[in-house]
């Protein structure tokens, strides 16, 4: 049984976050964990009434009721089952405590909520989130991205760093339960690979060996983000792949203040593995 986080704020995003979960794992016997957070702070919480305290718990559960009768009405399969939860934490606190205590295998998250800045891919939530979370892959959907099956999956790596078994087996059960074609990018630089870019390219063919993939060397003839959505529209990708470690390129688009400057807004879902080895610090 496969194990889903999904956290909501009740918008148009998150719903359809939810709804492409549903669909991407409807062959799946798979349990889906509804999560809503109210971050109130402990002073807060010892300074309001039980009354108010009660209220807001009372409107939230009935509000995740709803939403749980609206995915079953809407998208009915005997294969999943709906938990819901809701936590008076951040949302980084929230879905941390729930990876603790459910043994969740991917988060799935809209890309911003309810008081979503059109400037902004990435809405702050989903950017912290990204960055705290360290043992759980988070996949995001676009804003009113209409599901479509995975059959076309690109990993953008620079080859310099070692993968571990883990990050290798989440590409790994992406690829081969949706029947995917795995495409490996690397952007060249003016050098040729070095040894290590070489021993690791090694691995990767050697990890993947299971379903058919490419491995690909593009020119940096633009920026890294403009190349790989320009990658993703000529190949028709449905999913985009990348670790989050330290130095790498995904890391250096979130240090820019203003996501749009750099233009990385990618309109497919994007699967964002932590790096999960400890001596890397993000």
């Amino acid at each position: 049984m496969k194990h889903i986080l999904i956290p909501t704020d009740f918008s148009d995003n998150a719903w359809s976050a939810l709804v492409y979960a549903v669909k991407l794992y409807k062959d799946d016997v798979c349990k889906f964990y509804l999560l809503h957070a109210e971050p109130l702070a402990p002073s807060s919480l010892s300074a309001l009434s039980d009354v108010y305290i009660k209220s807001i718990m009372q409107q939230s559960n009935a509000q995740l009721e709803e939403l749980k009768q609206q995915i079953i009405d809407s998208d009915a399969n005997a294969n999943h089952t709906f938990q819901t939860d809701i936590k008076f934490l951040t949302l980084n606190q929230a879905v941390i405590n729930c990876i603790d205590d459910y043994p969740i295998d991917v988060i799935i998250m809209g890309t911003k909520g309810a008081s979503k800045n059109k400037s902004f891919f990435f809405g702050s939530n989903t950017i912290s989130l990204i960055d705290k979370i360290k043992n759980c892959p988070v996949l995001i959907v676009p804003d009113e991205y209409d599901y479509k099956p995975i059959k076309q999956i690109v990993f953008s790596t620079d080859l310099n760093r070692f993968y571990n078994d883990k990050e290798l087996k989440t590409i790994n059960d992406f690829a081969f339960d949706n029947n995917a074609v795995l495409r490996v990018i690397n952007i060249q630089t003016d050098k040729p690979l070095t040894d290590l870019q070489q021993y690791n390219l090694t691995v990767l063919k050697k990890s993947f060996e299971g379903f058919e993939t490419h491995y690909h060397s593009v020119p940096n003839y633009a920026k890294k983000a403009e190349i790989i959505n320009t990658f993703i529209d000529d190949l028709e990708i449905d999913l985009l792949v990348m670790v989050n470690y330290k130095h790498s390129i995904f890391e250096r688009y979130f240090n820019e203040p203003i996501i749009k400057k750099i233009g990385f807004e990618p309109h497919v879902p994007f699967l964002v593995i932590p790096d999960n080895d400890k001596n890397t610090t993000i």
